[in-house]
């Protein structure tokens, strides 16, 4: 009687699965089948030529499960599916190549059989020729445990390989930056592709001067004429954060950076990182912007309120600059409350200066007359922020070379701690452990006010604004202000988004008066909130208090 066989192959990677290893493997198991007169099942196909997935009805389609996974995990998406579909149609043995492509690791090997043979299937290798005996287990293990040491040597082959390569300044193996091409006569072995290039700076722009979403960023990119990386395929949130994040952009990036720590990857240490430096694509202050927004979205998200708040974040006393906190009040009938009310609070018992309270009903409306006085004068708008353009301009240029003059002693003070490792752990020197310990201690502080004192610089410098800026916020102020004219009612999402277009700071003073600031040098009209406020509560219904 004819028995029922599952055909399993791998790969290590995916890039690995565009070679003919697996044609090769799926090949040699049809002809172990044959000779076998297996009968092959299985609910997912291949095409014997590519080994790429097909359908079923696809005139060469051979039912085989294919990964391309590393042999150190036990769970792989196509194995898992070879059990399933053991448990639930069932086949009596899984054929696969060699003994490596299920496991190299003696352990994960005996445990993948062992789960195949509790569900009533016995794993043959191609390959080997293993007997149902004793001694077919040892020779088993034995040849899983030199594979495993053969590929540990070939990792370690390869790794010393690219290390070299990268300590020479050149590109390593891996998938080349959307805006690069691999050029080993390049600047650390990438060359600007400037249609991809322009790609990569409009993502920049749109993140940092439109102050769009990442998901916003997909949406315009997939709808309009820029293809991303892999042809066919659409733009995804991941790749725009990769863009976002990558060094590369800004002039250089790392080999060694991460090391693998089971199914998860980490970082090394700082010191063991090879810096490769290549051309840029776009300016430090630019990078330095997403970093500080990504920084902001992360924490505001983290500590994201259920309720919305126009002003929250942006509402901070000007005596200690601390921000007050958003907070809503539940109806209550014994304080007269029908519904919720929204208030931004000062406490001493949170590290502020004062106890103050100030309803949101007060003071929003204050604040979005005082922001409309100035979209109404766009000139003074304009001439403001032009008049402290070169200003700032002139600090971005102070503190990128501070920053420049930071980052260079923050290297040397960590190499200044290794060599005093290292001569702790060389006996010929003699030094003490005491002695080790005060001067490592000394480092560590240095280190630690440089990174502090960068962090401030890097900070600052994110808050630069870029030309760009001030257009779109003045398209968007336009769009506001006409339908202000047409008598349109402003939802709270468009005054918010104004508000952190221009950056906007509220200062609550202790006598009452509130001034906003923001990133334009913006003259404002006399009075504060004691003035305004009165109007204000004049138009909301008075409730009468004690009989009438």
């Amino acid at each position: 009687m004819s028995r029922r066989a599952a055909i399993y192959a791998r790969v290590s990677t995916d890039m690995q699965r565009d070679n003919f290893s697996i044609p090769s493997q799926i090949a040699e198991c049809l002809k172990y089948a044959r000779k076998k007169n297996y009968a092959l099942v299985g609910n997912q196909y291949i095409d014997p030529e590519t080994g790429k997935d097909v359908s079923p009805d696809y005139p060469e389609a051979i039912p085989a499960y294919v990964d391309d996974y590393t042999s150190r995990e036990l769970s792989r998406p196509s194995l898992d599916a070879t059990l399933y579909y053991l448990e639930t149609y069932g086949f009596d043995v899984l054929i696969v190549h060699a003994l490596d492509r299920l496991a190299r690791d003696p352990y994960i090997r005996q445990t993948l059989e062992r789960e195949f043979s509790k569900r009533g299937a016995r794993v043959e290798f191609v390959l080997g020729a293993y007997e149902e005996t004793p001694e077919g287990e040892v020779r088993k293990d034995l040849d899983a445990t030199f594979a495993k040491w053969e590929n540990a040597k070939r990792v370690e082959r390869c790794m010393r390989g690219k290390r070299a390569k990268a300590e020479s300044g050149r590109w390593v193996a891996g998938i080349v930056p959307l805006g690069y091409q691999s050029d080993p006569d390049a600047k650390g072995g990438l060359a600007i592709i400037p249609e991809q290039a322009e790609i990569v700076q409009s993502i920049f722009h749109m993140y940092t001067e439109e102050n769009r979403s990442i998901r916003d960023i997909v949406r315009i990119l997939n709808e309009g004429e820029f293809r991303p990386y892999r042809a066919g395929q659409e733009w995804a949130k991941s790749s725009i954060r990769r863009i976002l994040t990558n060094t590369a952009y800004i002039g250089h990036y790392y080999f060694n950076k991460h090391k693998r720590m089971g199914t998860r990857l980490e970082n090394r240490d700082r010191e063991d990182w090879i810096r490769i430096e290549c051309d840029p694509i776009i300016d430090f202050a630019t990078f330095e912007k997403v970093k500080k927004r990504m920084k902001h979205n992360k924490a505001y998200m983290r500590k994201h309120p259920s309720r919305t708040y126009l002003l929250s974040g942006m509402v901070f006393c000007s005596k200690c600059d601390k921000p007050y906190l958003s907070q809503t009040q539940k109806p209550s009938k014994k304080h007269r409350r029908p519904n919720e009310a929204q208030s931004y609070r000062h406490r001493k018992i949170a590290g502020h200066c004062m106890n103050k309270q100030i309803s949101a009903r007060v003071l929003e409306p204050v604040v979005w007359e005082k922001v409309l006085g100035i979209l109404l004068n766009p000139l003074a708008l304009r001439e403001g922020y032009e008049q402290s353009l070169q200003q700032q301009r002139e600090n971005q240029s102070r503190k990128i070379s501070q920053i420049e003059t930071l980052d260079r002693a923050l290297v040397k003070a960590k190499v200044k701690r290794q060599n005093l490792n290292n001569a702790y752990l060389d006996p010929d020197i003699g030094l003490s452990k005491t002695e080790y310990l005060d001067q490592k201690l000394q480092i560590d502080e240095e280190i630690k006010a440089i990174e502090n004192d960068l962090e401030v610089l890097r900070n600052e410098i994110a808050e630069i604004p870029e030309p760009a800026s001030v257009e779109a916020l003045e398209n968007f102020a336009s769009e506001i202000v006409d339908e202000l004219f047409a008598e349109q009612e402003i939802t709270l999402e468009k005054k918010r988004k104004l508000f952190e277009m221009m950056h906007l700071k509220v200062l609550l003073h202790p006598d009452g008066n509130v001034g906003i600031d923001g990133w334009f040098n913006v003259p404002e009209p006399a009075g504060g909130l004691l003035d305004a406020t009165s109007e204000h509560y004049a138009r909301l219904p008075r409730r009468p208090r004690g009989r009438a």
